[in-house]
């Protein structure tokens, strides 16, 4: 039986493996697994390298003692990545001589970090040695499902390790490893897997949960398709531009887009943070925040994300409370905003028929002219949801036509408890207050990207 804070076990594939395993330096990692073959268990006895992140290092001056003249003193090592709490294998050979294999493997390539995340369902079979890089061979058995792993090593953190007996030894310190770059090359193609089902579909593709194979970090991957004839071709490259954009910018209140590929074949993946939930889960699972206070929250932040794409000519025109992410913390609960899948520029905005109709702006309704002012109607809708002035999130349920939410959301603005921000809410775009007036008026310019002398009052209606 593998020991209890045991991640996985090394199983020997080939009779070099074999005599790994036999080596009396070994010993105290040997276990027997269900069909009685001798393993090495990896994660419950601390490294000898001093680093409470690797389970172990491999090599001949390794936690897991390996002989031979092709072996490195510290050939490779599995470790835990601190923010995804991922385990990664790591190459540490100085001729490269470690590699994944299997039908699952997605080995190591020349221009990247070399190191691979590993798990139940992928880079099953480790090998080590020689120019085949597989004069040792090791599978991977592992005791724990991949969306335990986390669990795993929590739990493994609080316990007290067995001690290496051999911790006296300093291990053999290797390089810092780093992306090896050459004049003018182009970065490497994000290598990703699923994990789990989808996370939603929209108009324009379908969200999953994924996990960077390289570093390890979890994240959100859109797959969009190119939409068909002229005008989609025209849609896709805005499309594209705009998501440059939002890879290279980066604010605290706007979800960060990693990084985007595959643009010339038609099938972009877009890979972007991700985060706890959404706003309308965290209202509709009885957040224990009072609700104005969550919304001024939302308010506040949601302003401060339209200013910045504002100053950078973005509108995302689906702002609504499924489409605000959040993060929790001590204090509260930090709100970004996500979902750029129907976002476009304002040269190509009045070309698309997107958005949801409860939170939708009257000119994007009937299709008039739009501006980055069609998101400040749908902030202000959807604080109205949050806050439940009202009654809305009731009375919303049984709007028929346009023509009723649009009464509904003129009406509300009108209470007290709105009259801060009832300018948000006029039908006529040119005189809807901006979100860096509303910045200026609530919250003294906290937050502001457009700069001051720029914002002018807001117009009286």
């Amino acid at each position: 039986m593998p020991h209890p804070l045991a991640l996985f076990s090394l199983e020997p594939r080939n009779e070099r493996a074999s005599q790994v395993v036999a080596h009396p330096c070994n010993s105290h990692l040997v276990s027997i697994s269900n069909d009685g073959t001798p393993v090495l268990d990896v994660g419950q006895v601390q490294s000898a390298s001093g680093d409470n992140a690797t389970l172990a290092t491999i090599g001949r001056s390794g936690d897991i003692l390996v002989d031979g003249s092709s072996i490195s003193k510290i050939q490779c090592s599995f470790e835990i990545d601190r923010n995804t709490n991922m385990v990664l294998f790591h190459d540490k050979s100085h001729g490269q001589t470690s590699q994944v294999f299997g039908d699952n493997a997605v080995p190591f390539e020349d221009g990247r970090l070399r190191r691979v995340v590993v798990h139940m369902q992928l880079n099953t079979i480790i090998g080590m040695g020689g120019s085949g890089r597989n004069l040792i061979l090791f599978e991977l058995e592992w005791h724990c499902r991949p969306d335990k792993i986390t669990e795993k090593v929590r739990e493994r953190q609080s316990c007290r390790l067995q001690s290496n007996p051999r911790l006296a030894r300093t291990a053999d310190p290797t390089p810092v490893e780093t992306r090896i770059h050459t004049p003018g090359s182009r970065l490497p193609k994000m290598r990703w897997q699923q994990i789990g089902e989808s996370l939603g579909a929209g108009q324009f593709g379908t969200v999953y949960q994924a996990i960077d194979l390289d570093t390890g970090r979890t994240m959100a991957a859109k797959i969009l398709t190119r939409p068909r004839g002229p005008e989609g071709d025209r849609l896709w490259v805005v499309l594209r531009r705009e998501v440059e954009i939002l890879v290279r910018i980066s604010h605290i209140h706007v979800i960060d887009y990693i990084f985007s590929q595959g643009w010339e074949d038609g099938r972009a993946e877009i890979f972007i943070g991700l985060k706890e939930g959404t706003l309308a889960s965290l209202v509709l699972g009885r957040c224990a925040v009072p609700e104005r206070e969550l919304a001024n929250t939302v308010f506040h932040h949601m302003l401060q994300a339209l200013d910045f794409l504002s100053v950078h000519g973005i509108i995302h025109r689906d702002l609504k409370p499924e489409n605000i992410l959040y993060i929790s913390h001590r204090n509260g609960y930090h709100f970004q905003l996500g979902d750029f899948g129907v976002s476009n520029h304002q040269a190509m905005a009045a070309t698309l028929g997107a958005g949801t109709p409860l939170y939708m702006a009257p000119e994007v309704y009937i299709g008039g002219s739009q501006t980055s002012k069609a998101d400040i109607w749908s902030l202000f809708v959807t604080i109205l949801w949050t806050m439940n002035a009202g009654g809305f999130r009731e009375i919303s349920r049984n709007f028929l036509v346009y023509d009723h939410v649009k009464t509904t959301v003129l009406s509300l603005g009108n209470i007290p408890e709105l009259s801060r921000a009832r300018e948000m809410a006029r039908v006529d775009p040119t005189t809807r207050a901006s979100a860096a007036q509303m910045l200026t008026r609530c919250f003294n310019g906290e937050g502001l990207t457009t700069p001051r002398g720029q914002i002018p009052p807001i117009i009286n209606a």
